[in-house]
Formats: structure tokens, sequence, C-alpha cells
């Protein structure tokens, strides 16, 4: 059996002592006696994720694991040397943190390009071109993050007052929201959220909760150990194995 899975920093295995003995993938892979290819990465975009998974598509793995990661982070790759170079609104490329011009160009993006709304219109496009790809496909999809979907998926009629603080608020109105909203929807209606863990009601981060963590903010072992459990008791459910 071989098994793909890409995602952020969470899955990769940060701050472990040995990540290739104690991140939830190898966990999983060890009990699943699998082979495993881990293309995860501190800092990773859900476009890295994207381009992870459709570089390793005709490898014609077994089972795909997604991690989809925060929508407010972007991957670029430098010019000079194709460094793949991670921007997160906390500007924590750990190669090019102290570099001026690292810092000024993410500064400008996260200040005056980001945008919450179209950030997380084009993550729900990510999701459905990945389902897609890996429609027929052995695959489950985990959420690292909560990305906002308590608000982003509200009913319609509290929509507005939810999503208040993470639209331009003040220069569209009432009409246009509620078209915003129906976009949303649309594209809600093309993802399989069967294909999730706990889709709209857990994310890796959530653990952070009840696990002990790193200085820098991520799980630990025992917290790994639980992931790794909870994700191979739904593929034993799913028959994945």
């Amino acid at each position: 059996m071989k098994i793909f899975v890409c995602g952020d920093s969470f899955t990769y295995g940060e701050e472990l002592d040995n990540r290739e003995i104690s991140a939830w993938p190898y966990l999983l892979a060890g009990s699943l006696s699998a082979e495993l290819v881990d293309t995860s990465q501190k800092a990773s975009s859900n476009q890295r994720i994207v381009y992870q998974t459709t570089k390793n598509f005709f490898k014609d793995f077994d089972l795909y694991l997604i991690a989809w990661s925060e929508y407010a982070r972007f991957t670029f790759y430098k010019s000079d040397n194709n460094y793949e170079m991670a921007f997160t609104p906390q500007l924590a490329d750990e190669v090019y943190y102290n570099h001026a011009y690292y810092r000024d160009w993410g500064n400008t993006l996260y200040k005056h390009w980001f945008n919450e709304l179209f950030g997380f219109k084009l993550w729900l496009q990510q999701i459905i071109q990945v389902q897609s790809l890996l429609d027929g496909k052995n695959y489950l999809m985990i959420n690292t993050f909560p990305n906002n979907l308590d608000c982003w998926l509200s009913d319609k009629y509290v929509f507005i007052e939810k999503v208040k603080h993470l639209i331009n608020f003040d220069c569209m109105n009432d009409e246009q929201i509620m078209e915003e909203y129906d976009e949303i929807q649309s594209y809600m209606s093309q993802i399989d959220t069967s294909k999730f863990y706990g889709w709209g009601d857990f994310y890796i981060t959530k653990l952070c909760q009840s696990f002990k963590i790193g200085n820098g903010g991520h799980i630990l072992e025992d917290g790994h150990k639980h992931l790794s459990e909870l994700i191979l008791e739904t593929i034993n459910n799913q028959g994945g194995n």
C-alpha cells in the first residue's frame, strides 16, 4: 500500500523530536504497513497543496490524504533559485524572514492585496479541483484550521451579520453580499464533505486545546498519536485499508 500526504506544519510534524517517527502520517503508515510519501511543508499554502497533489497524482497511490491549510497563505517560487517561499500573515518564511524585500512585499501583500472573501472562495474552488482530480481514488481530507467556516457557511438569514467583519462591508450593499452568499453555496454544492474528516466540526489545531503543544503552538507526540488513531478509524470504517 502506498500513501500520499500533503499538508502544512501540523502534518509535517513541526516541533516533534523525530517527525519521521512521531508525526501522524508516519504513525498512520506504520499502522497500515504502508509506504509513505509525505510532501507536507511548514507554512504550506493551499495553493502549494493543489500543486503537489496534482504533481504526484500520476504515481497512482492507494490512498491520498489532504490536510488543507489556511486560505490566507500563499506560495511563490523565487526567480533566481526556485526557492519555495511561504507567505503567511505572520511572514514566517524560515529562510527569508529577515530579508527586507520579503517583509516589505509581504506587508504590501496583506495590507493591499489579500481579501478574505476571495481567499475563502478560492479555497473552495481548490477543494473542488482536487476532489475532481481524485474522483474514483481513495482519499480523505481534513482541515487544519477552522478557516472561519462558522461565518462563511452560516444560515442565509444571519450571513450578513456573521461575515461583515470579513468583507468590505462598507462598499457592498445587501444585494451584493447575498450574491456572494449564493456563489459560496454554489461551490458548497459541488464539494463532497463526506470525504472530509469532521467537515465543519473538526480541524487539527483544535487538538491544541486538549494536548500538549510546543513553544511554536504545534501539537506534540500525544496529539499526533491521537490524530493518527482518528484517521485510521475513519479509513477502516470506510474500508480504505
